[in-house]
């Protein structure tokens, strides 16, 4: 996946499981009641990207763009989210979303 563009694809429900999206695009990209087990989104665009009622567990987001990302009633570990709260780009909403501090 590393490289790819999603724009805009509709992927909710869907399963991934340690997937290399290093460099991928997926703004606007639904992963709503997904699974993303170790996906590595590392310098992904994930700008507009739904992560409602996800399941994130050991996926890294490092330098990836996440503004105006939705993460309501996302499900993270708390070791992945004290990572995933060092990333400027998400919106003070995602961040109260995420539970950041």
């Amino acid at each position: 996946m590393s490289g790819a563009k999603f724009d805009g694809a509709d992927m909710t429900e869907v399963v991934m499981s340690k997937a290399y999206a290093v460099g991928a695009s997926f703004q606007g990209v639904d992963f709503s009641n997904a699974v993303l087990d170790r996906v590595n989104f590392g310098k992904a665009n994930l700008k507009g990207a739904i992560f409602r009622n996800t399941v994130l567990s050991g996926s890294t987001f490092e330098e990836a763009e996440l503004a105006d990302a939705v993460f309501e009633d996302t499900i993270i570990g708390y070791i992945d989210l004290q990572k995933l709260c060092t990333n400027t780009s998400i919106t003070p909403d995602g961040r109260l979303e995420l539970g950041c501090r």
